[in-house]
């Protein structure tokens, strides 16, 4: 029998090379992708961390308490420049009624006073030399900046009915009815019941001077003019003329004045100031608008808080009576850029609707008439939460309750503005958003970031997601900062502060000065992570990895990178670590010798360096079909930037995963 040689290369199983860098993310966190479908350049976490430089992870800023502490719960915030000095604005509640207060770049809280609502949050909004206070609940006031005085407005009375003497137009075959409101500084009474008269003649056949009526009615407190109305029928009396002053009780009709069509008597009273969830002044004329609980979009006169029709004021009703609920208004555009009113209307399931509003106007006879023209814009949703949209790079960005939404413009014949889902890669988690809570969400736009406060899983906000405009639309998730509110506020210094308040603290986010890794002197844990690394592109080629490197820029405290992997069989196992723990040199002879100090002399503080470059290696063990990784840390003075991840090793192109 012949002596076979047996081919021993032939036996082995076919080995191929794994080498695999990761070394930027410019996806950042992806979660719709699962398992090992999962693109190399994406991560599955970045708890407490940022992406810096081109698109490396770095935990986040740390967050140190900024100025005096408030003395009692915190139910508002808002902001006010008066003299060249910035300062907020903060509502306390104090022994069960909200009250204002002012404080300077972080200095002490000035009791301005008030009595508001001891929930509600408040807010406010500045026009001129008046600082508005909203809340949803509590009428509408303002601060007048000059003498820091509280002003609420307040109802006045309905006029009685007006009594009308005609002189000519003998006979008794047409009636002419009127009646009379009484106005203040921001609103409109409800309408007197008719005072009538009948005559031989309807009013566009009156003689100049020689036909007409007089009016004469009581004068109501507090009053600062009268409107009157006139109709030929009781139920329809229409907008014809408001005279100045509460002295002034009489008017004469002459016929000559033409009635306003799209005014008629109010049945409602808007004197004592609408109750506003959300105001916005328009900063090209000082213009206020709000939005009310009954699907309203009040308007002032330009440069004024009076709301009433006659100085140019009034309201709006938007979707009345339909599926949507009110609940934003901002200086925006449309689809051409032409400048107009957006209106936000919050509807389920992120099916709201986002409405336009432009002024124009109509003449009819010798009267101008301007009025609001609403229209919904195309394509829309509608978001949850006033405080969450935010305006950057020229769209206004929100949360809709279905996804987070970016508007922009579409070119068709007539270019029209449209919404585009921004959300995309973080779908798995915008179920775990509280939606019956999403309206406490807030959020703000700083560095070409827009971070937003959300409630996850909780009713009040207590994860901070950013999404970031710099690095193409890039998510970051998730920073666990219970954040009630944030804001950016510019002290006098000229210094941007980002703070937020979180469990009633005033804490700013900065890297200067502060303890890396811990919030307000408490550490926090941050995690960088990426699951499901595979060596073919099917994820089923089991692989022997024999080193994994983590290469860390400027590292300090204690960083420990892990790894789990998936065998033969399936089933999860832990398969390495490594930590870095920071240590540091003395600076070198010169900055201590003997010629300078003897012996029991004290050095003072010896300066130190870190490394600046520190590398973990990991060795896995076993066969893997998958191999996840992690970068953790949960100790005060850690910070670091994960330069590079590089995985080297051997695929068993013939050994796959079973089932």
């Amino acid at each position: 029998m012949p002596y076979i040689v047996e081919n021993k290369r032939n036996r082995r199983k076919a080995r191929r090379d794994i080498n695999i860098h990761q070394n930027r993310f410019p996806k950042a966190y992806v979660s719709q992708m699962d398992d090992s479908r999962r693109p190399v350049d994406s991560l599955s976490d970045l708890t407490n961390m940022e992406i810096v430089q081109d698109n490396v992870p770095r935990p986040r800023p740390p967050l140190v308490r900024y100025g005096t502490q408030p003395a009692y719960t915190v139910i508002g915030r808002g902001k006010q420049r008066y003299n060249g000095t910035r300062s907020l604005l903060w509502m306390l509640n104090v022994a069960g009624v909200g009250k204002l207060y002012r404080q300077t770049d972080g200095g002490s809280y000035t009791l301005l006073g008030g009595t508001y609502d001891d929930e509600a949050w408040a807010s406010t909004v500045q026009s001129k030399s008046r600082c508005y206070v909203y809340n949803g609940v509590d009428n509408l006031s303002y601060i007048d900046l000059t003498d820091d005085s509280i002003n609420t407005y307040t109802s006045l009375t309905t006029p009685g009915a007006p009594t009308v003497t005609k002189t000519g137009m003998a006979g008794p075959w047409f009636t002419h009815y009127y009646k009379i409101t009484a106005n203040n500084a921001v609103g409109e009474s409800i309408a007197s019941t008719a005072g009538s008269v009948t005559s031989g003649k309807v009013r566009d056949n009156w003689i100049e001077n020689t036909d007409y009526n007089s009016l004469s009615w009581s004068a109501v407190t507090s009053a600062t003019s009268y409107t009157i109305y006139y109709g030929t029928s009781s139920d329809s009396c229409y907008e014809l003329y408001t005279v100045s002053g509460n002295a002034t009780t009489s008017f004469v009709d002459y016929g000559t004045i033409a009635t306003n069509p799209f005014k008629l008597a109010p049945l409602g009273n808007s004197t004592q100031g609408a109750i506003f969830n959300w105001m916005y002044v328009d900063s090209k004329n000082a213009q206020v608008f709000g939005i009310t609980d009954d699907n309203k979009l009040y308007y002032s006169a330009p440069g004024t808080g009076d709301f009433s029709p006659y100085e140019g004021g009034g309201w709006v009703a938007i979707d009345e009576g339909g599926d949507t609920e009110l609940n934003f208004v901002d200086g925006f555009r449309n689809g051409k850029g032409d400048p107009v009113l957006s209106v936000s209307a919050r509807g389920a399931a992120g099916k709201g609707k986002l409405f336009h509003v432009a002024f124009e106007t109509v003449t009819y006879g010798e009267t101008v008439i301007t009025y609001p023209n609403v229209y919904e814009a195309n394509g829309q949703s509608g978001t949850y939460s006033a405080r969450a949209v935010v305006r950057a790079r020229d769209s206004l960005h929100y949360p809709t309750g279905a996804d987070f939404k970016s508007t922009g413009t579409s070119q068709n014949i007539v270019n029209i503005l449209t919404t585009n889902t921004i959300s995309q890669a973080i779908e798995e988690d915008l179920p775990l958003i509280d939606l019956s809570n999403l309206h406490k969400a807030v959020g703000l736009e700083y560095r070409d970031k827009i971070y937003w406060a959300l409630p996850v899983g909780s009713t009040e906000n207590n994860e901070i997601w950013y999404y970031d405009l710099a690095r193409k639309g890039l998510w970051v998730l998730r920073w666990t900062v219970p954040a009630k509110d944030m804001w950016l506020y510019e002290d006098n210094d000229g210094t941007t502060h980002f703070c937020v308040l979180s469990n009633n603290k005033v804490l700013e986010f900065t890297r200067s000065g502060a303890t890396p890794h811990q919030d307000d002197d408490e550490p926090f844990t941050s995690r960088v992570a990426f699951e499901s690394l595979v060596w073919d592109e099917d994820g089923l080629t089991l692989g022997k990895i024999r080193k994994q490197y983590y290469k860390l820029l400027y590292p300090k405290g204690t960083i420990t990178a892990n790894t789990t992997g998936l065998s033969r069989n399936g089933t999860e196992t832990s398969t390495g670590s490594d930590s870095f723990t920071v240590t540091t040199t003395p600076t070198g002879w010169d900055d201590w010798t003997y010629d300078m100090y003897q012996y029991d002399a004290d050095p003072g503080v010896v300066n130190t360096y870190g490394k600046s470059v520190a590398v973990l290696e990991v060795r896995p063990k076993g066969l893997l079909a998958e191999l996840s990784w992690e970068v953790v840390s949960d100790t005060p003075g850690t910070d670091y930037i994960l330069s590079a991840v590089n995985t080297k090793g051997k695929a068993l192109d013939d050994l796959v995963l079973k089932a």
